[in-house]
């Protein structure tokens, strides 16, 4: 029954000419902005990722966007990809210079590049530890989700 309904959705739409839309590879495939950070993995490994406020990793930033969500992920940009967020630096707001840098870090490293921080961006970008707390430290331990 569920293949004969599922079949004759298909037809139906095909008779109208509509497109079935599959989601492509884009970076902010996640529907929930990233609103707060967590520390995930332990020891050396420890690092400070973007989150929605449950805690999920499977959020989003876009321009407009601030808070803890933006501060991890513009200090990941600086301080471990070595991006400019502009002149401001790390100070929790997604503006024209933190899209810029996260644009940049896509087209570097092959991602579709639009701008928006997602599912594919984060499993990209390396994140700083929670070991060191910069600037007071001249090294920075960073690693990938």
């Amino acid at each position: 029954m569920k293949s004969k309904v599922l079949s004759t959705l298909a037809a139906l739409a095909m008779g109208l000419g509509l497109v079935l839309v599959t989601a492509t590879a884009s970076s902010a495939t996640a529907n929930i902005p990233c609103s707060a950070n967590r520390t995930v993995g332990s020891g050396s490994l420890t690092r400070v990722i973007p989150t929605t406020s449950s805690g999920s990793s499977d959020c989003y930033l876009v321009q407009g966007n601030s808070g803890n969500g933006v501060r991890a992920l513009q200090r990941a940009l600086v301080y471990c990809e070595g991006y400019s967020v502009g002149s401001s630096g790390v100070d929790g707001s997604y503006g024209p210079a933190t899209k810029s840098a996260v644009l940049s870090f896509q087209r570097g490293n092959g991602l579709t590049a639009d701008g928006q921080y997602g599912n594919q961006t984060r499993n990209w970008i390396e994140f700083l530890s929670t070991n060191y707390n910069p600037p007071a430290s001249a090294y920075y331990f960073c690693t990938r989700y």
